[in-house]
């Protein structure tokens, strides 16, 4: 009788024993995952509690590097940093959606284009189309907002999000009163006096800044030799049409 007294005793202390152990094994796991995600050292949240420095949105970087920037990829981007607001410094966009109409100029042979056409959305969300006629490698273009009948694929129409998370960046150093803007899909480009085409995955991007105007870039990758395309729009106000 005393044994199993003895016996009950001593299950209850190391019973007890062990359910201590188990919250203190608990509280340091929580407290190194609350640290982990305080320094920044965990991916996927290193965009949220890292410093400008850790930001992975390379101020230089083109937009076929930019996959982690798009919420809903239509491409083969992915999602890290989750859909977020403008930061204080950057413009919020608190009207329902604001509209850029501007024109797509070529520098070197000072002309116009075409026009690019880009909605920025309250929730984050952005669209772009544009149009025009262009001459790449001698050779005369045209550009369409369409969809294939078979396919369904839409032509120079894509889609995209504002990106808080990346800094803007000239040889006057950072400016985090810019935000960011970026869209991806499929552009196409008929040739205006044979039956052939360009064609392949496209970008629209812009930085908007405090008063609200607009400039950015549209991108043309993917040729076969991997020329590369790049035409300037902007800056543009807000449009009401």
């Amino acid at each position: 009788m005393k044994n199993s007294w003895i016996g009950s005793k001593v299950r209850r202390f190391f019973g007890g024993f062990a359910g201590l152990f188990l919250i203190l094994i608990l509280g340091m796991a929580g407290m190194a995952l609350i640290f982990a995600l305080y320094t920044g050292s965990m991916n996927p949240f290193t965009a949220f509690h890292g410093g400008e420095a850790d930001r992975y949105s390379d101020p230089n970087a083109c937009p076929w590097d930019e996959g982690n920037l798009f919420v809903n990829p239509l491409l083969d981007g992915y999602d890290m940093g989750g859909r977020r607001p403008p930061f204080r410094a950057q413009p919020k966009i608190e009207e329902e959606m604001i509209r850029y109409i501007a024109d797509i100029y070529d520098e070197e042979e000072d002309r116009v284009l075409g026009q690019v056409m880009l909605r920025v959305h309250s929730n984050g969300d952005a669209r772009a189309s544009w149009t025009g006629e262009f001459r790449i490698r001698g050779r005369p273009y045209k550009a369409m907002v369409e969809t294939e009948k078979e396919t369904g694929l839409k032509r120079n129409l894509y889609r995209g999000n504002i990106a808080p998370l990346k800094i803007y960046k000239d040889e006057n150093g950072r400016d985090r009163s810019k935000l960011y803007v970026i869209t991806e899909g499929f552009y196409h480009l008929q040739d205006m006096k044979r039956d052939d085409a360009l064609m392949g995955a496209g970008y629209v991007t812009a930085w908007i800044s405090k008063d609200y105007s607009a400039v950015g870039k549209l991108w043309l990758p993917g040729f076969d030799d991997g020329e590369l395309v790049v035409y300037e729009w902007g800056p543009a106000e807000p449009s009401e049409e």
